[in-house]
Formats: C-alpha cells, structure tokens, sequence
C-alpha cells in the first residue's frame, strides 16, 4: 500500500461516503471500505483502471472528470479525493 493511502484513511472519519477521482485501479478505494467501513465510488478515465476495479467488485464509473462531475446532486459524498488527480486537472 502506498504510504499516502494510509495518510488519507487517517483524515477520514469511519462510515462516510467518498468519491475517489481518478481512482486508478481502485486501491485506494479497497483499503478505506476495510479500514474505515467507507461507501466509496471511483471515477477513472483509463478504460484498464476501470477494468481492474470492476473486477475487484468495486463501484467505478469512467468518465470524463472534468466534463462529467457535474453529474453528481450536491451532497452525494461527505468527501472527495483527488489524490493522483488535482495537478492534471
């Protein structure tokens, strides 16, 4: 595990809903629903990404974030990682 995954469970309370953007293969995403019992999402543009998660059983979207987010009702999740994604929006 990435030592920033463990920095990020650390910020984020238990039984929360979080939407990873730029989920990559869904890591990220598979150590906070077991460490912090969180309802997490995952957007990925890499069709591979989103291959690996949905093989995983994780719930992952591809998208566009930079067109698509705007999808999402205001108050979907308590919180949004950009963790690998903010420097190439």
């Amino acid at each position: 595990m990435k030592k920033e995954f463990k920095v990020i469970a650390d910020l984020l309370p238990k039984n929360v809903r979080v939407l990873d953007v730029g989920c990559g293969d869904g890591s990220l995403m598979i150590h906070l629903i077991k460490e912090k019992n969180i309802e997490a999402r995952g957007l990925e543009l890499k069709k591979e990404n989103v291959t690996k998660c949905i093989y995983k059983g994780l719930p992952v979207i591809e998208w566009n974030t930079e067109t698509e987010l705007k999808q999402f009702q205001k108050q979907s999740f308590n919180f949004v990682i950009l963790s690998q994604t903010l420097q190439q929006l």
